[in-house]
């Protein structure tokens, strides 16, 4: 005879789970803006950093480049874009259809450090690189007192 265990935050930790899949954080930068989905697909990401600033590298497989569009506006780095369908591009006669496309949308606030005048951006092999250097504003400083 198999013996049962009751938790009682079963029920609780069941609830957690669901409400972590609704709300799906995926912050990494602090206060981050949100992921904004215009689809079932978004973008999966990567930030690292390092000394001089901030990597993001974002999976975009079958993406264009030219259909990826990456901006700054108000310290939030927005990655937009469209991964087209197969019918998009005429071809039909589908017996199974899995991929996702459509466009997307990903945002994150940029942190204080970041320099978002000078980032940079570049595609290939279906991987995006955002390279988000550090501000000169924000390296400590050293001011001479005058007596």
């Amino acid at each position: 005879m198999s013996q049962l265990v009751y938790s009682p935050f079963s029920a609780l930790n069941q609830l957690h789970r669901e409400l972590g899949r609704v709300f799906d954080d995926r912050s990494l930068f602090p206060g981050e803006a949100g992921n904004y989905e215009s689809s079932a697909w978004v973008p999966q990401v990567d930030i690292k950093e390092d000394d001089t600033g901030f990597t993001v590298v974002a999976d975009v497989p079958g993406v264009n480049p030219d259909d990826v569009e990456v901006t700054v506006d108000r310290n939030v780095l927005s990655i937009r874009g469209h991964r087209k369908t197969e019918s998009e591009t005429g071809e039909d006669g589908f017996k199974r259809r899995e991929r996702i496309s459509g466009s997307f949308l990903r945002q994150f606030t940029l942190p204080e450090s970041a320099d978002g005048g000078a980032i940079s951006a570049k595609a290939t092999h279906g991987v995006l690189h955002i390279r988000i250097p550090k501000g000169e504003k924000n390296k400590p400083l050293s001011i001479t007192v005058e007596s």
